[in-house]
């Protein structure tokens, strides 16, 4: 497997460089590469689990297209190792990202659509009972940003989000959904540092075997500030109601009625960020309603910090880590918890311009109650990856 991947490495270096063009609006800048891996519990088996070591090849290839006031971008990525399946962290993924932007002196509008299919292990709270199915995900995003006059401006986000689960698992305790949401904003710009805005938000969850469903409405204020050169702080809280509903039958076809319950309370978040030449820092706590699988939306509490030094031209670190608190309604009562973090520490070398090697320790955690008697279980993961990638130079048409 090792030397498969070095050849189609090598070939690929020599078949892409070979295809420079003369400059023009269209654009490419593939990236391919090899990594191994290492991970003592890939699965995140809660007993029995073995360490595994991986090879896997990666591909990216960002193809954009740039007018002045048009632009484009189609990015397919590919992950493809010898892990077979979707229980582990270390599994295949293929990910195909499309965005366009219209941009005028008043408005500006974007589009975007996606298709991803990997693990659901990578999501925080989407585990059944710690097990890990492959997650096949379709979205759509519009996005729409209005100047007024040249202090107000008027934002409007649409989108749309559906899931499915592999329904072969033995553990069929995820649901395949849907979510769509609308969030029109008003935003104020008092100064050059300080901003206030009134965000509104509307959305709708429901399983595709339509059992459960919710809906939810947030009325939030917001508020930014730029402290001084290097920090800003970004400030968003309110209150948000959501009615969740269960249809129940009788023997799988007599409707006997619905059963309802409310799930309301306070929803914000706060970003503090610094930004200076080589050293990027933000942290972020929030709570949000959103999607996981699970009957209803899940109430998630988050706690995030990431780090960007550039030491030198050829090195570069960064660092990763959240913890998500998730608590879900459960139908005819009470609340299912589950707590997920991960922390990521990776450390990029600039080899030649071309060729990158990027070394990188993973540890992920999921604690969940499992079986019938509800023991708390805290499975974890630990690895190490080494990757070596080749970015080839920008190639226009």
């Amino acid at each position: 497997m090792r030397a498969r991947l070095l050849i189609i490495l090598m070939g690929a270096t020599t078949f892409c460089s070979a295809g420079r063009a003369m400059a023009g609006p269209l654009s490419a800048e593939p990236l391919i590469g090899v990594a191994a891996e290492y991970t003592d519990n890939p699965a995140l088996a809660v007993v029995g689990g073995r360490s595994e070591s991986h090879e896997a090849l990666l591909v990216n290839l960002p193809i954009n297209y740039d007018l002045d006031q048009v632009h484009f971008a189609l990015t397919p990525s590919v992950r493809y190792s010898d892990a077979p399946g979707y229980s582990s962290v270390t599994s295949d993924y293929y990910h195909l990202d499309a965005r366009t932007e219209l941009d005028d002196d008043f408005d500006v509008f974007s589009a975007s659509a996606a298709f991803h299919r990997d693990s659901s292990l990578l999501y925080a709270g989407e585990v059944a009972d710690g097990v890990g199915v492959r997650r096949d995900t379709s979205s759509a995003d519009a996005y729409w940003q209005r100047r007024l006059n040249e202090r107000l401006d008027f934002k409007l986000d649409v989108s749309t989000m559906r899931t499915l689960y592999d329904e072969t698992t033995a553990v069929p305790t995820l649901l395949a959904y849907r979510y769509s949401s609308g969030l029109p904003m008003i935003e104020y710009a008092v100064d050059e540092r300080t901003k206030f805005r009134i965000v509104g938000a509307i959305g709708r969850y429901y399983s595709l075997d339509h059992l459960t469903s919710s809906e939810s409405k947030s009325l939030q204020l917001g508020y930014d500030r730029a402290l001084n050169e290097l920090w800003t702080v970004d400030v968003t809280a309110g209150y948000s109601r959501a009615v969740n509903a269960y249809d129940f039958y009788l023997f799988g076809f007599f409707y006997l009625g619905t059963i309802k319950s409310n799930e309301n309370g306070t929803v914000f978040s706060a970003t503090l960020s610094r930004q200076s030449e080589r050293l990027v820092v933000n942290t972020t706590i929030s709570r949000q309603l959103v999607p996981t699988g699970i009957d209803f939306l899940t109430r998630q509490d988050t706690v995030a910090a990431s780090a960007n030094f550039n030491l030198t031209e050829r090195w570069t670190f960064d660092a990763n880590a959240s913890w998500n608190d998730n608590l879900t309604p459960d139908i005819g009562g009470g609340n299912t918890e589950r707590r997920y973090y991960n922390v990521v520490l990776s450390a990029l070398w600039h080899w030649t311009e071309q060729w990158q090697v990027s070394m990188s320790a993973l540890r992920i955690s999921q604690r969940f109650a499992a079986g019938l008697d509800e023991r708390v279980v805290n499975p974890v993961s630990n690895g190490l990856s080494l990757q070596m990638a080749y970015h080839f130079h920008r190639t226009n048409q």
